[in-house]
């Protein structure tokens, strides 16, 4: 029986878009962020920021990285992570085990270095495992759970970003994912496997 011409075609198509295709998943995640995106905007209001501040340098983030073994660690750099105001270090982490997403923060208050963590399921329940470590000098902070407290998922997603209130005028944000824009809700990484 002969092959049609156009069947040949449409195979050699499909071979080379699957073979072409970008992973939609990876062991690690490593992403940079701009310089000199935070933005702000008034700090009585629900409205998004929309000022643009290059020149404010204190939660301007720089890089995370994410990995999941045993534990899952995602590591975000920072230009400065100097003790202004109060910072408010968030991550939202989608599994392949849950529905819905888990939230963790950490609070930071004026001139301190240690601040209150927590950790929530999606089903808003604090489980009690997870620690997040603010490094000042090495400006970076650290996320740790255990990957049996998330249920020992295949994979994960993390969204995470910071907010800084700064006297009781602006409060200025950065989204570790987006260059020069916040929405509701910070933005997804790829899904990271479990290496």
């Amino acid at each position: 029986m002969p092959v049609r011409r156009n069947t040949l075609a449409a195979l050699a198509a499909a071979i080379v878009l699957v073979t072409t295709a970008a992973p939609a998943s990876a062991l690690a995640e490593d992403t940079r962020d701009a310089r000199r995106d935070v933005l702000s905007g008034p700090f009585y209001t629900d409205d998004l920021p929309t000022r643009a501040e290059p020149g404010r340098r204190v939660g301007d983030i720089t890089r995370t990285r994410v990995a999941l073994g045993t534990d899952l660690v995602v590591t975000t750099s920072f230009r400065s992570l100097a003790a202004v105001g109060h910072q408010e270090y968030g991550w939202f982490v989608a599994t392949s085990e849950d529905d819905f997403y888990w939230t963790a923060s950490l609070v930071v208050r004026p001139g301190q270095d240690r601040g209150r963590f927590s950790l929530i399921d999606p089903t808003a329940n604090q489980p009690g495992c997870g620690k997040a470590v603010l490094d000042r000098p090495g400006r970076t902070v650290t996320l740790t759970i255990p990957a049996d407290c998330l249920g020992d998922p295949r994979w994960v997603r993390v969204a995470n970003g910071v907010t800084f209130f700064v006297g009781e005028s602006r409060i200025y944000y950065d989204d570790a994912r987006r260059d020069a824009g916040v929405r509701h809700g910070w933005k997804y990484g790829p899904k990271v496997t479990a290496s």
